[in-house]
């Protein structure tokens, strides 16, 4: 499959859209990571900088209507991107030399091909782009990037003798596209030998002089600093000679030092940017918005958003109030439990029960049950089919430490607790009505009304520490936090939700107050509804700052100075607002974890990478 039909599908709403988004980002992270490390001074910047340059190139790829091949285009968008950023407080993260260029351009990232100059690196820029899709494709990544023809085939969707074809002949598409535009673009003064220097080029100019059949022509190219561009380019031998030169001319800024790295890897020589030292705090990639949440209460909330540097923007009421318990349960689900009074399925509480009390009355699915069949589906019903990516388990674990959890509910066995299988031995008590589901070895479902909490407090906040969820969220409708941790006003800690940007979140506050303002780090895209994702929420005390990752990839960053203990359960299914239960959440959680320390980023790749149960 092509870097484009993955692109289209990644967009869609639909099955199969996060594996598509996570082939595409395999097949060119490796180069948009090396030229973010060129454009910014510490790994974690170039980390932001790749993710959000992959989210903005995907939404706009195809709408821009342009036949391009995708790895230059993810990398034009970086440099836009990262022009962005040096209009705002993220400029101190970029690289001095890049600062500067921007500086000089008025802070305008413009691919070379844009612009009316029809000379120099605009005109290669424009005979690339004239080249069909799959040829650009073809070019760029065995002249710039040095890929081997495996690689070229995956990346264009075709077999590898096709690209063995392609690679033979389009260079030479490319140098006749190059003549004519030079050709048709020529100035008047040029045109009397622009004939001449496109023949004189194939054969050499002191052959051609020897010939006598480039009179006047020395002359013209010492006088016409274009003509004597085009004619060397021209002279060129076919190879590798042109990666560098192809480089300059498509990428914005530093494409001969993106070129020079290319070849240092192909070599096994490491670029330097891959050796940069530790990282320092980055912002969130997102605009900060000033929000106040109010009226969060168990019958119902209204949020009323938002001021931005004193404008009111508006209220919006959002009020739906918690779902009806009452509901038949999903067909995936295995197995049923309630808090307050055991029941059969068809029967459930109107009120939330105070605490978990007795043995929960488990019906289980037959073996023709599928799993990952969405809620709201009856007993007995065919499911409808999920995503391809929606149950799959992920991939076996790369190297990294992922012991000593303080805490890992991986909700294998339906029960009255949840089972901690970490060495804490912390078990927690379910709230409300909580169904298990088959999905991933064992996973649970909550209302949007239930919950399950601990006793007392697992990490402590005012140290680093990192809690890690997979979730698959069924609504979008609210608030909803996948885990936290009480304190007396608020939870120290939101992994959740936001349903007001319509993102996955990492939240910590100021102080215990609802008054006292807070810090946030978002995913860079909406989060895959009904699919799992894999969401980790870091604190690193020692920097100061709070990181998200989706699915083991570095979302953003933001600065988090003041510190305070929340003390109280940790909870999994719902947060604390105002002193109340708020944030209930509504889907599927699984593997629970969490740790008293700031884990690397190495290490939560890892941990994304753990299968069910594993």
């Amino acid at each position: 499959m092509s870097d484009r039909e993955l692109v289209r599908i990644t967009l869609r709403a639909s099955g199969g859209a996060e594996a598509a988004a996570r082939e595409l980002s395999d097949r060119h992270r490796g180069a948009a990571t090396g030229y973010a490390a060129q454009c910014t001074t510490t790994p974690t910047a170039a980390a932001l900088l790749v993710t959000s340059a992959e989210f903005t190139a995907a939404r706009s790829f195809l709408v821009d209507g342009a036949s391009t091949a995708w790895r230059p285009y993810l990398l034009n968008t970086l440099v836009r991107t990262a022009a962005e950023w040096a209009t705002d407080d993220k400029q101190h993260h970029l690289a001095p030399g890049l600062c500067s260029w921007l500086a000089e351009s008025g802070g305008v990232a413009g691919a070379p091909v844009q612009g009316d100059d029809t000379t120099g690196a605009v005109l290669l820029g424009q005979a690339f782009h004239q080249l069909p899709e799959r040829l650009q494709a073809v070019l760029w990544h065995r002249l710039v990037d040095q890929e081997d023809i495996a690689q070229v085939a995956r990346c264009t969707g075709t077999g590898q003798d096709s690209v063995r074809i392609w690679a033979g002949t389009v260079e030479d598409k490319f140098l006749t596209l190059y003549g004519r535009l030079y050709e048709e673009t020529a100035a008047a003064r040029c045109r009397p030998f622009s004939r001449l220097v496109l023949t004189t080029a194939r054969i050499g100019l002191p052959r051609a002089l020897g010939s006598g059949g480039a009179s006047g022509l020395k002359g013209h190219l010492a006088a016409c600093g274009n003509c004597d561009r085009v004619f060397r380019n021209l002279s060129r031998p076919h190879g590798h000679e042109w990666g560098p030169l192809l480089a300059e001319s498509l990428l914005p800024w530093g494409g001969g030092d993106y070129r020079a790295a290319c070849a240092a890897v192909h070599a096994g020589e490491p670029p330097e940017e891959a050796q940069a030292g530790g990282l320092p705090p980055a912002p969130s990639l997102r605009p900060r918005i000033l929000r106040t949440r109010a009226l969060r209460t168990r019958s119902g909330r209204a949020l009323f958003a938002i001021a931005v540097a004193g404008i009111a923007l508006g209220v919006v009421l959002l009020g739906t109030g918690d779902s009806d318990p009452a509901g038949d349960p999903p067909a995936t689900l295995r197995d049923s439990h309630d808090s307050s009074h055991t029941w059969s399925g068809s029967t459930a509480p109107k009120e939330e029960g105070p605490s978990l009390s007795v043995s929960p009355s488990a019906s289980k699915l037959s073996k023709s049950s599928k799993p990952g069949s969405k809620p709201g589906s009856k007993p007995g019903s065919k499911p409808p089919a999920d995503p391809p990516s929606a149950s799959k388990s992920p991939p076996p674990p790369k190297p990294g430490n992922l012991a000593g959890a303080r805490l890992r509910w991986d909700f294998e066995n339906a029960g009255e607790r949840p089972e901690d299988t970490s060495a804490a031995g912390r078990p927690g008590s379910y709230h409300g009505r909580v169904e298990w589901s088959d999905d991933r070895d064992g996973s649970v479902w909550f209302n949007g009304a239930s919950y399950v909490e601990t006793s007392r407090a697992v990490v402590d906040t005012t140290r680093g520490f990192t809690v890690s969820a997979w979730a698959r969220l069924t609504s979008s409708e609210e608030f909803y936090t996948v885990a936290a941790q009480d304190g007396g006003d608020i939870s120290g800690f939101f992994l959740q939700y936001a349903q007001d940007d319509n993102r996955w979140r990492l939240v910590m506050g100021h102080a215990d107050s609802t008054e006292a303002g807070e810090d946030e780090a978002e995913s860079a895209g909406p989060p895959a509804m009904d699919t799992w994702q894999h969401l980790t929420g870091v604190f690193d005390a020692e920097k100061r700052q709070i990181l998200l990752y989706v699915d083991g990839r570095l979302q953003s960053t933001a600065a988090h100075h003041s510190t305070w203990e929340a003390n109280g359960p940790f909870t999994v299914g719902r947060g604390l607002w105002e002193g109340e239960k708020a944030d209930r959440y509504k889907g599927y959680v699984d593997d629970v974890r969490a740790y008293q320390r700031a884990m690397s980023a190495s290490e939560i790749a890892a941990l994304a990478g753990v299968g069910p149960n594993g």
